[in-house]
């Protein structure tokens, strides 16, 4: 019976809450998704809605795509302003997109697939196939990997996206397959290096499959998967000929990460500073004029960590206007900090190293990016650019050497569950709430006065009540298995 519980109630469960999610924002709700969706309708030549303009770098494309983000950065705005839009037929002339190798090409060539006329239906089918895509990986990386390795895959994944990475995991952004490439990548090369046989070869296959996941989404992705490749090294070397061998396919996969990365301009852009201030997340507290000098430096390397933190709720959500109460970053970085202690009590040398050296990128990396462009903390950097670090920070914390166990009481672990659990449901309501009526709405019951819903035949009350209770049953049902530093799912 535990064994049916694993296997099927389990995914299950992962699968309703992050449904709820993918029907909790409409159409162009993530940041910038009108270039990336203006680039996934035009990435195939067979698409009727994307036609030549009469610029190389210009697309002809129905308005609704191109104003699909009426209600970005307006929260008072309910997404009922796409109404219209859907409504016209109306043809316009962009250069908003990605028609000069902005971005790397295969997270658009493959959702270029499920593009059809009605947009609001290719893009759920899209969000389907992504959270379709992290499932499905995440359940063969758990039955593949070593028995104690797969505490720390559902650790990390567990402290790490509540309530961004629910959010990207659910939308049709190509950071959904930058967190799920590096994130998969690490886990599935440490478990090369660490089994044999056909789980070896799956799991070499699973890398393979992660990284260019990664780096054909993002090129800043491309590099994260670099250093995830470089930290599983590390962690795994061994000066034997075996060894040699087989870090021949990390190395093949490396090259294959280096060449996104030369291609994507998006990331040349960054390396040389942004510039020019704006994308802030409306935190108080910053400086009413922009800082230079040494102010500039010291104010910067000071509030890195905001960034760090805005993955775990103190940044809003969409075009960051969708903010959080404090209860939900208190409750995840809680969940954060608590989990990532007692891995950091529980390292050996190695993994001590690692951890740090990781740190010491999420730190300087930003600081690099924002001192060339002369931005403060707040402008350009957003944390979803970080967010596969970060990811990968959580798995490294949770991971422990072999014989050592993750482990929390029993208050503890129901703690953990709850403070998950409270932070994703008043999460989920407060976006679904922002584009039902706009943010300034104040029922609990999101179907009253609600402007705008998909057609289904569940209102949006309701799909926040069945997400809810999903996740809380899958934390409720993890956490205190994990924490008693015990297999989640009976797999042998």
């Amino acid at each position: 019976m535990r064994r049916v519980i694993g296997i099927l109630l389990l995914p299950v469960l992962a699968l309703v809450a992050l449904s709820a999610w993918m029907f909790a924002s409409p159409v162009g709700a993530a940041a910038d998704d009108d270039y990336h969706l203006m680039s996934t309708w035009c990435a195939n030549a067979w698409s009727d809605i994307c036609q030549e303009g009469e610029d190389p770098d210009t697309r002809i494309v129905p308005d609704e795509l191109a104003q699909i983000d009426c209600f970005a950065q307006k929260p008072e705005v309910s997404a009922s302003c796409q109404d219209a839009l859907f409504a016209s037929d109306e043809l316009v002339e962009t250069d908003r997109g990605n028609w000069s190798g902005g971005y790397p090409p295969v997270y658009y060539a493959v959702m270029g697939f499920f593009a059809g006329p009605d947009i609001q239906v290719s893009a759920l089918v899209m969000r389907f196939v992504t959270i379709l895509l992290f499932l499905g990986i995440t359940i063969a990386l758990y039955a593949l990997l070593p028995v104690a390795r797969r505490p720390a895959l559902l650790w990390g994944w567990l402290i790490a996206t509540v309530p961004l990475g629910v959010f990207l995991l659910a939308s049709n952004n190509p950071s959904s397959w930058s967190l799920i490439g590096v994130g998969s990548a690490f886990f599935a090369l440490l478990g090369y290096f660490e089994t044999t046989g056909r789980r070896r070869v799956a799991l070499g296959a699973i890398f393979a499959l992660s990284v260019v996941l990664a780096a054909g989404s993002r090129g800043d992705s491309a590099i994260y998967a670099g250093f995830a490749i470089a930290i599983v090294l590390f962690l795994t070397f061994a000066r034997t000929r075996a060894y040699l061998l087989s870090a021949i396919l990390p190395v093949a996969m490396g090259l294959v990460a280096l060449g996104f990365f030369l291609s994507a301009s998006q990331v040349q852009s960054g390396l040389t500073g942004f510039g020019g201030g704006g994308g802030s997340s409306g935190a108080s507290g910053s400086p009413e004029e922009q800082l230079t000098g040494f102010g500039l430096l010291a104010y910067n390397l000071l509030n890195i960590p905001f960034l760090w933190s805005g993955v775990l709720g103190t940044w809003g959500l969409g075009w960051l206007d969708t903010s959080m109460p404090w209860v939900v970053p208190l409750a995840a970085i809680g969940v954060f900090v608590a989990v990532g202690f007692a891995g950091l009590g529980r390292k050996d040398l190695r993994g001590a190293i690692a951890v740090l050296a990781t740190v010491v990128v999420l730190w300087a990396l930003p600081l690099y990016v924002l001192q060339r462009g002369g931005d403060m903390v707040g402008e350009q950097v957003q944390p979803r650019y970080l967010f596969p670090l970060i990811l990968l920070l959580a798995g490294l914390l949770a991971l422990v050497p072999a014989g050592r166990a993750l482990a929390f009481g029993r208050i503890q672990s129901y703690l953990i569950a709850t403070a998950l659990t409270g932070a994703n449901l008043i999460a989920l309501h407060l976006n679904i709430r922002r584009y039902v009526t706009g943010i300034d709405g104040a029922s609990p019951n999101l179907d009253a006065g609600a402007e705008w819903w998909w057609v289904l035949p569940v209102g949006p009350t309701a799909v926040w009540i069945i997400g809810a209770l999903a996740y809380g049953a899958l934390v409720f049902l993890l956490v205190p298995r994990l924490a008693a530093g015990r297999d989640a799912v009976v797999l042998r």
